[in-house]
């Protein structure tokens, strides 16, 4: 059910369910009225010591299951994570990769740069982006993470891939985590922007360890100190939400995923409507 004015749509990040089955990830953000999920290529960062299976890079059997709940919900795969830019190692090792993620009907991928060369990391990116383009998909790479940790050097390698089938990917804790604001939007064109994370942060952090709030305790929308008004009002419609808010403590304190990631698209769905 997307959300009015807003054709990207909303869907869920699998950051947000610790590993959960992808048919029943699948079934729940069907439940709550969701356009679409995005999924993790690997295993995901934030799943409990104890998860067993294979990763839907490994299994063509976890891929099929995957598509088939997708269709039986009506839903669709926005984005697949689980690629990197780094030294010594070509993009052409992910071709097969990419050719299994078309097959699942997905959107885009995002790729997470690790190289220091800036110079090979925009022509790693750029070659990426030539090969998914052949096969129907989108390049993103995620602001704040790697090493693109700025909003200005994210923008200085869109602009210097200069690939139409390249974007930003923007989590918004990491985003303005490291000096973002809701302006910079405004210094880009329509399509710089390929998909956003959506979660809150309290400003300044509270917990001591960077990754462990990131995999772990995020926050609802609006129960956090970032702009989120003022930066939706300046997203372009177009753009998918994805709503990555990981909770732990909740979790373990029995508050089920529907409950907890229900009441996270309900403020975002609030947001979207009045943003001021």
């Amino acid at each position: 059910m997307t959300a009015p004015g807003r054709d990207g749509g909303l869907g869920l990040e699998y950051l947000s369910v610790f590993g959960m089955p992808l048919p029943d990830y699948v079934a729940l953000a069907a439940r709550l009225g969701c356009d679409f999920v995005s999924v993790n290529y690997g295993r995901p960062a934030n799943a409990p010591a104890d998860h067993g299976g294979e990763t839907l890079r490994e299994s063509a059997a976890l891929r099929k299951d995957l598509a088939e709940a997708v269709a039986g919900h009506g839903l669709r795969i926005e984005l697949v994570e689980g690629f990197a830019i780094v030294p010594n190692a070509g993009i052409e090792r992910y071709a097969a990769d990419l050719d299994a993620i078309a097959r699942l009907g997905a959107r885009s991928i995002c790729a997470v740069g690790m190289d220091r060369d800036l110079g090979r990391t925009r022509a790693q990116f750029a070659a990426l982006a030539d090969m998914a383009s052949e096969r129907g998909l989108r390049v993103t790479t995620e602001v704040g993470a790697g090493t693109i940790r700025t909003f200005e050097k994210a923008r200085a390698l869109w602009q210097a891939v200069a690939h139409p089938g390249f974007a930003l990917l923007i989590d918004t804790m990491h985003f303005f985590r490291f000096g973002g604001r809701a302006t910079d939007l405004d210094t880009l064109p329509p399509g710089a922007v390929g998909h956003v994370q959506l979660c809150d942060v309290p400003m300044p952090a509270r917990i001591e360890s960077y990754m462990e709030e990131a995999l772990f305790e995020r926050r609802a929308p609006g129960e956090g100190d970032l702009p989120l008004g003022p930066f939706l009002a300046r997203l372009p419609a177009s753009v998918p939400i994805g709503l990555e808010v990981p909770i732990r403590s909740e979790a373990d304190a029995g508050i089920d995923a529907e409950t907890r990631l229900g009441r996270c698209l309900a403020r975002t769905r609030a947001l979207i409507a009045d943003p001021a």
